[in-house]
């Protein structure tokens, strides 16, 4: 099966669609950026990563919740789920495709039994077979299979940050290696990357609410 890829004004269309918005998503990974440059060499070694990837989870889901969106961390797998419980967007590093539409994109590091769990119930609710059995032992944890799971993929380099919000439907040793749909985001250069850019109030469709500042003179 072709892989949708949406850019451009149709990403924007199915943003919309799926309850976001393309200037929520660049004031998450900007804030998150903030933060993650506050890291310095006295940090352990995996303290930026760590520190971008939590703090993107958590700003998309303080931009959400606002809107009727939850969240949950079934087997640490953060999810922030969609108010209808049709799907759920997970945040995580890609590599240095992401964003780019004539590649195919994986996460930047391989997932673990969660991860592999959700893109194979993507996979299963695409064929739309009603109940299905995963085959998986019945010893296992239990984990939610009833919703579609899409990543937010960001990767960041000197130029700025590739974003691209996708659903993946194949996992090979922890390797995401196919995609249903992709969503793909203009970069996000990073001039203009500063602290008075994080809350524009120029987005009609960000459920989040518009955010002002005020600032007195002394």
């Amino acid at each position: 099966m072709a892989v949708q890829v949406h850019v451009e004004d149709k990403a924007v269309d199915r943003m919309e669609a799926l309850g976001l918005s393309v200037g929520l998503v660049e004031r998450v990974v900007r804030r998150a950026d903030a933060e993650a440059n506050m890291c310095t060499s006295l940090d352990p070694p995996s303290m930026e990563g760590l520190t971008r990837w939590g703090r993107t989870t958590r700003f998309l889901r303080e931009s959400l919740v606002s809107a009727g969106w939850t969240f949950d961390n079934p087997r640490n797998l953060a999810r922030t789920v969609h108010p209808d419980g049709e799907f759920a967007i997970v945040a995580t590093s890609g590599d240095e495709m992401t964003g780019q539409a004539d590649q195919s994109p994986t996460t930047k590091y391989p997932k673990g039994y969660a991860t592999v769990e959700a893109v194979e119930a993507n996979d299963q609710l695409t064929l739309d077979f009603g109940d299905f059995d995963l085959g998986l032992d019945d010893e296992r944890p239990t984990f939610p299979v009833d919703l579609r799971t899409w990543y937010l993929l960001y990767h960041v380099d000197d130029e700025g940050f590739r974003v691209e919000l996708s659903l993946p439907n194949t996992i090979e040793h922890g390797w995401i290696t196919n995609w249903q749909e992709r969503i793909i985001f203009p970069v996000f250069l990073r001039e203009g990357n500063s602290l008075a850019n994080l809350a524009r109030p120029d987005d009609d469709q960000d459920p989040s609410g518009d955010i002002t500042v005020e600032v007195n003179r002394r």
